[in-house]
């Protein structure tokens, strides 16, 4: 590996000189500072932009914060590809991806406060948006810039990317009636109040007001029985369509649906992840584009001019 020594012995001028030609001082000649450079490219040069951070007292890295291992499964393919976008954007800045996980709030926050005091990272993107979040919090005592990868709940002022979740309900909502005619849908959702789940949820309930449709709504959690579902759906024998929150519910819904009922219906999700092979040609998924949300995500972060500086990006969605 070539370091600075190699450059300066090559270039006839001391270690210091090289180093503060490769960071462009204005006390060391231009003519010097471009021969400098020039060997250092030639000669293949790779600068320790990790170890020039630190010397500000910052890493070159940006921490990534899950939502706690109680209430996601934190190896959904959705996570994995806000992951692959945020890492797209971060190569180009020449910084890494930390992940801070916790399967409490206590943890999580413990691990975010190791991250800045002991690795000192001082750049985060959230992979949720949750109310009263004490890591959120925190980061902001600490005047730490983050991106949220949702919309902010109690925190107006954050950064954050999002999708429109109240048009996509009602994209979904609209694709079922418009394509499938459906009289009696039913909305599939979780009980963990996340903000995006709920703002679903009222854009299908505004498109069945307008079309004077009943709504009928069927909580699936991790707690929740297989009997318990299959009871819901006995329940409500005249459903005809499903809109599920997420893929996990959907292919839940979808699996207990196929064990005990011999009709097909209309199924729409969001995220995208279930396999063509697994379902049927009519369950349906919102696409969120959750690479083109990671990467959006670290470019808020990484902005540059306060007078230019963009608040947040909404993402758009697609029904395939």
């Amino acid at each position: 590996m070539v370091t600075i020594r190699d450059i300066a012995k090559e270039a006839g001028v001391s270690v210091s000189t090289a180093s503060r030609a490769l960071n462009d001082n204005p006390h060391v000649s231009q003519a010097t500072r471009q021969r400098v450079q020039q060997l250092a490219e030639q000669m293949g040069y790779v600068p320790n932009l990790n170890a020039k951070n630190l010397t500000n007292g910052e890493a070159n890295a940006v921490g990534v914060i899950f939502p706690t291992s109680d209430r996601v499964a934190q190896a959904n393919p959705f996570y994995i590809d806000l992951l692959r976008g945020i890492n797209l954007e971060l190569v180009a800045h020449h910084a890494v991806l930390s992940i801070a996980i916790g399967s409490t709030p206590e943890m999580l926050l413990q691990n975010v406060r190791a991250m800045v005091q002991q690795s000192h990272i001082k750049k985060f993107i959230f992979l949720y948006s949750d109310v009263n979040d004490e890591v959120a919090q925190w980061l902001r005592d600490q005047d730490i810039p983050f991106v949220i990868v949702g919309h902010p709940i109690d925190h107006g002022d954050d950064l954050f990317v999002d999708n429109d979740n109240f048009e996509a309900g009602a994209a979904a909502a609209r694709y079922l009636l418009t394509h499938y005619h459906v009289k009696h849908p039913v909305f599939v959702e979780s009980n963990q109040g996340w903000e995006y789940e709920m703002n679903r949820r009222e854009g299908f309930e505004r498109v069945m007001a307008a079309y004077h449709i009943p709504v009928r709504i069927i909580s699936i959690t991790a707690e929740t029985s297989n009997t318990e579902t299959i009871h819901a759906i006995e329940n409500n024998p005249a459903i005809d369509g499903v809109i599920a929150t997420d893929d996990d519910r959907a292919m839940e819904f979808y699996r207990l649906w196929h064990l005990t009922q011999t009709e097909t219906i209309p199924f729409i999700s969001f995220n995208q992840t279930v396999a063509k092979q697994l379902v049927d040609n009519e369950f349906h998924s919102i696409n969120l584009f959750p690479e083109r949300m990671g990467e959006a995500a670290a470019q808020l972060l990484f902005q540059s001019d306060e007078s230019t500086r963009a608040r947040h990006r909404l993402i758009p969605f697609e029904i395939n």
